[in-house]
C-alpha cells in the first residue's frame, strides 16, 4: 500500500515536473514569437528649435528604431500639430528615408494659443499602446507672454505611491516610492509623513528630486496607512497608501558595476506558491535572464544578472510562480556608456556680422554610415532648456515608458552617483512597456489592424465591369503623371475580382492615374476605377491632447523679450516681403534655363529616382555607345570605384563599396542577366547612384543603377492618353526646402531685414566609410551675434550622437 502511495506521488510529481517544462517552452516560443513578429517601434524627433512664435515654420525630422537598431519596420512616418483643446490643426505624412523622415509644419501668424503639441507615429504604432507614440509640447512665445513660469492657472498637486515590484505585502519590508507632480506633470516639493489606522505615525518623508522620493516601508498585518502631506499652498492633504497583501512576494532590485542585483522575499504563510519561483530579465523583447529561485528552507534568497554585454537601456526584472502567474516587476536602466558614436564639430569661418558668411565643418570617426540633421539658430532666441529631452534621452528612456518624464535630458548629462540614485526613482515612479503574461502564457497573439505597409501602395478595383470575365489574361496599363508632369509606366496584373495592387510608391502632392484594361474581355468602354492608396484615412482617434498635458516651460525673460520683439517686427514686414517674393519669383521663372542633363532627368525619371547624388549618362546623344557589346561594357572605367567583372550566365558581376548595386530597369527592379542582355540602340539614358538610395527596399546601402529604354514617339516628353480615363491620387506630403539665403548673389528679398531665429537646417547628411566629414556654408542674419549649433544622428550600427555647440 505505502509503494503504491509512493509510486502515485512520484507519477503526480514526474507529470506536474513536464506541465511546467511544457508551460517554460510555450512560454519561450510565445515570446520569440512576438520578437519575431511583434516588435516595437519607437520614434524620436529632432527640431530646430525648443520653442517658437505665431508664423514660424516648424522644422523637424523623426528617427524611427526598434530596439537598439534602426527600424525597417515602417515606410510611412505620421504627424500631427494639435491644439490646446486637442484639435489636429496640421497633419503631414511623411516617407521614411534610411530609416528616417523630415518635413516641417507653419504656425499660422494669427495662432494665439500657449502651445501646440506635436505627434509622431508609424500605422505599425497604432497596433500596439498608444501610450508609447511621441507626443512634445512646444511652447509658443506671443505678444502675451510674460515670465518664464509654469501657467499662474489654479493647479492642484498630485500625490502617488509606488510600491518597488507593484504590491506592498503585509510583514515584509520594500521600497516605497512616490511623486508629487501638478496637473501638467511638472514636479512639485511635497513634505508629510505616514499614520496608520489609529492615526499613530509611522514614519516622516519628503520629495527630493524633481518630486520623487523613496522610503523602505514594512505594512503591518491586518493595517491600513494613509500619508499626511502639504505642498507649497502648505495645505494639509490625506491619501491613502496602497493596501497590502495578506501573502505574496516582493521584489527589490538595482544596478551595480556589471550586474544588477536583485532580492525575492515571500511570505510566511501562502503554501507553495511561493516556494519555487521563476526570475527573469528581459530587453528590448529579449530574454536575457532566467532563474530558478527556491524558497522553501528560506523566505528570501538573491541573485545577480549580468548586464555588461548588453546595450544600454530599460531592463525588465520579472518574478513568476512555477506555473507562470507573474508576483512582481521591476524596471531598471542599465548603462554601459556604449550608445555613443563620435562627430565632431569646427567652425571653418567664423563670421558674426551682419549677413557675415560661416563655415562649418562635421566629421564623424565611425566607418558605419550616419544619418546626420544639424540646427543652427540664434542663440539668443533660442536659449537651451535645462534637461530638454534629446536623442538619449528619448530613445533609451523616455520611449519605453509611460507617463511624463520632466527633464529627461539631465539624467544622461552626468554619470554621478546621484544622477544615477535620481534616475531610478524615475524607473520606480513610471510605467513601462510590459508583456501581457496571460496573454503570453494561454497563447494569445495581439490583433494587427495595421500592417506593415510598402509606401504608398495603389489598391485598385475595376468598376463598371462584368469581375468575372477578368482573369489571369488581363493587365491594367497605368500611366502615373507626376505633379512635376513626369510619368511612370506600368503594368499590373489584374485579379478575376477586377482588384490589383501596385506597392512601393513615393510621390508628393497628388498624381493623376491613367488607366487601360487589355488582354480579353477588356470592357474598357465602361471601365471606372475605384482606388485608395493605403495612407490613413482622416486619422485614426487618438486620446485628445490638452492644454491640461505637460505644459512645458517658457524660457527666461530675456529670451522671451526677444522673440516677442521679432514677432512684432516681422507681422509689420510680411506685406513687403511677400511682395518681394512675388517679384523674385518672376525672375527666377524668366531667367531660368534647364541643362540638357536637367531635360534628360526629367524626361526619363520619376519620384526618387529624379536628381540626387550620382552619375548620368546620355547614350542618346553619345555616338561610341553602339560600339560597346553591353551596357557594363560600356560603364566599366567610368563610376569611380564601381567594379564589373564577367561572370557566368548573368553575364556580369557589380561590386560597389562592399556589395552589389541594386538594378532597375525602367524603375522596375531587375537583374544582372536581363540588363546584359539589351542592346545598346534600345538604352536612351543611365543613372548611377550613390548610396544610399533611398528608393531601394532597405536604405540602398550599395547604391543603384537606372537604365531608361527609349520611348518611341515620346520627343516632346508627352505621352498617350488618347482614350484613357482617370483618376487623382493622394502622395505624400509635400516638403517646403529650407531657405538659406546667399548674400553674395543679388535677391529683391535682400533689401528686407534677415529676421530669421533657425539660420540653417539640414535634415539629411550622410556620412561614414567613404565621406567622413562635409562642410556646410550659411550667412547671418541681421541680429544674431551668437548662434546654438545642435547636431544628432543614427548610425547603421544603432549608435546614437548629439553634439551641441555654441558659436560667439
Amino acid at each position: 500500500m505505502k509503494m503504491n502511495t509512493l509510486r502515485s506521488l512520484l507519477l503526480v510529481s514526474f507529470l506536474s515536473g513536464l506541465c511546467l517544462a511544457a508551460a517554460a517552452q510555450k512560454v519561450d516560443s510565445m515570446m520569440n514569437i512576438y520578437r519575431d513578429n511583434f516588435p516595437h517601434e519607437k520614434i524620436y524627433v529632432q527640431f530646430d528649435k525648443s520653442y517658437y512664435t505665431a508664423g514660424d515654420k516648424i522644422w523637424f525630422k523623426a528617427y524611427l528604431m526598434n530596439g537598439p537598431f534602426q527600424s525597417d519596420i515602417s515606410r510611412t512616418v505620421f504627424a500631427e500639430l494639435v491644439n490646446e483643446n486637442g484639435t489636429v490643426v496640421q497633419q503631414a505624412t511623411i516617407p521614411v528615408l534610411n530609416a528616417s523622415a523630415a518635413s516641417n509644419f507653419e504656425i499660422p501668424t494669427n495662432y494665439s494659443g500657449r502651445s501646440l503639441y506635436f505627434r509622431a507615429y508609424t500605422k505599425w504604432m497604432l497596433n500596439f499602446d498608444t501610450a508609447f507614440l511621441f507626443e512634445k509640447n512646444l511652447p509658443l512665445i506671443t505678444t502675451a507672454s510674460t515670465a518664464a513660469t509654469k501657467p499662474a492657472a489654479a493647479n492642484a498637486t498630485s500625490f502617488q505611491f509606488f510600491p518597488e515590484g507593484g504590491d506592498l505585502v503585509s510583514a515584509l519590508e520594500s521600497v516605497l516610492a512616490f511623486k508629487a507632480n501638478d496637473k501638467y506633470g511638472l514636479p512639485v516639493k511635497v513634505r508629510g509623513y505616514i499614520k496608520n489606522a489609529a492615526g499613530k505615525k509611522v514614519t516622516d518623508f519628503a520629495t527630493g528630486h524633481d518630486g520623487m522620493g523613496s522610503l523602505k516601508f514594512t505594512p503591518a498585518k491586518g493595517e491600513t496607512y494613509a500619508a499626511v502631506w502639504k505642498d507649497s499652498t502648505n495645505k494639509e492633504t490625506t491619501t491613502a497608501l496602497p493596501q497590502a497583501k495578506e501573502t505574496g512576494v516582493v521584489l527589490n532590485a538595482m544596478g551595480s558595476t556589471g550586474s544588477v542585483v536583485y532580492t525575492v522575499k515571500r511570505s510566511e504563510e501562502g503554501g507553495n506558491d511561493f516556494k519555487q519561483l521563476i526570475v527573469e530579465a528581459h530587453m528590448d523583447q529579449q530574454l536575457v535572464y532566467r532563474a530558478k529561485m527556491k524558497l522553501e528552507e528560506s523566505s528570501s534568497n538573491s541573485g545577480r544578472i549580468p548586464v555588461d554585454q548588453l546595450p544600454s537601456g530599460i531592463l525588465q526584472v520579472t518574478v513568476f510562480t512555477a506555473d507562470w502567474k507573474p508576483l512582481a516587476e521591476r524596471v531598471v536602466f542599465v548603462n554601459n556608456n556604449d550608445y555613443v558614436f563620435d562627430a565632431q564639430f569646427r567652425p571653418l569661418l567664423k563670421n558674426l556680422a551682419k549677413r557675415g558668411k560661416n563655415v562649418i565643418e562635421i566629421e564623424v570617426s565611425d566607418t558605419s554610415l550616419s544619418n546626420l540633421s544639424v540646427a543652427v539658430t540664434d542663440l539668443n532666441a533660442n536659449a537651451p532648456l535645462e534637461g530638454e529631452d534629446n536623442i538619449y534621452s528619448h530613445l533609451l528612456l523616455a520611449a519605453d515608458l509611460k507617463g511624463y518624464i520632466h527633464n529627461p535630458g539631465y539624467y544622461f548629462n552626468s554619470f554621478a552617483d546621484s544622477v544615477v540614485q535620481q534616475l531610478d526613482l524615475v524607473m520606480l515612479t513610471h510605467g513601462w512597456r510590459r508583456f501581457k503574461w496571460e496573454d503570453l502564457v494561454q497563447g494569445k497573439l495581439p490583433q494587427i489592424k495595421y500592417p506593415v505597409e510598402d509606401y504608398i501602395t495603389l489598391n485598385g478595383t475595376a468598376v463598371g465591369v462584368d469581375p468575372s470575365k477578368l482573369g489571369k489574361d488581363n493587365q491594367m496599363n497605368l500611366i502615373i503623371q507626376y505633379k512635376d508632369s513626369s510619368k511612370q509606366f506600368m503594368f499590373v496584373d489584374v485579379s478575376k475580382g477586377g482588384k490589383f495592387t501596385l506597392p512601393g510608391l513615393v510621390f508628393y502632392d497628388t498624381a493623376k492615374v491613367y488607366y487601360q484594361l487589355n488582354g480579353k474581355n477588356r470592357q474598357n468602354g465602361s471601365l471606372s476605377l475605384s482606388m485608395d492608396n493605403d495612407l490613413l484615412k482622416g486619422y485614426p482617434f487618438l486620446q485628445a491632447l490638452n492644454a491640461n498635458k505637460n505644459v512645458g516651460l517658457l524660457p527666461p525673460a530675456d529670451v522671451i523679450a526677444k522673440n516677442k520683439a521679432l514677432l512684432e517686427q516681422s507681422i509689420q514686414q510680411e506685406t513687403e516681403r511677400s511682395k518681394k517674393a512675388k517679384m523674385l519669383e518672376e525672375v527666377v521663372v524668366r531667367a531660368r534655363t534647364k541643362s540638357a542633363e536637367q531635360k534628360l532627368d526629367e524626361r526619363y525619371t520619376s519620384g526618387l529616382f529624379r536628381g540626387g547624388d550620382g552619375y548620368s549618362f546620355d547614350l542618346t546623344s553619345d555616338v561610341a555607345a553602339g560600339g560597346y557589346i553591353s551596357l557594363f561594357n560600356y560603364l566599366q572605367g567610368k563610376v569611380p570605384g564601381l567594379q564589373i567583372s564577367s561572370s557566368g550566365p548573368t553575364g556580369a558581376t557589380l561590386s560597389w563599396r562592399g556589395g552589389s548595386p541594386d538594378l532597375y530597369l525602367d524603375e522596375i527592379r531587375t537583374d544582372a542577366s536581363a540588363i546584359s542582355s539589351m542592346s545598346m540602340s534600345d538604352i536612351a539614358y543611365v543613372k548611377v547612384m550613390r548610396p544610399p538610395f533611398f528608393g531601394s527596399a532597405g536604405g540602398g546601402g550599395n547604391g543603384a543603377i537606372a537604365v531608361y529604354t527609349k520611348k518611341g514617339g515620346d520627343a516632346t516628353g508627352g505621352a498617350d492618353f488618347k482614350g484613357m480615363s482617370q483618376v487623382t491620387i493622394s502622395g505624400y506630403t509635400p516638403v517646403r526646402e529650407f531657405y538659406s539665403p546667399n548674400y553674395a548673389q543679388d535677391n529683391p528679398l535682400n533689401d528686407l531685414t534677415d529676421l530669421r531665429t533657425t539660420i540653417y537646417w539640414a535634415p539629411y547628411i550622410f556620412l561614414g566609410k567613404e565621406k567622413k566629414k562635409i562642410s556646410l556654408n550659411f550667412y547671418n542674419n541681421d541680429i544674431s551675434k551668437s548662434y546654438r549649433v545642435v547636431i544628432e544622428g543614427v548610425n547603421d550600427a544603432g549608435k546614437l550622437t548629439r553634439v551641441e555647440e555654441i558659436v560667439k
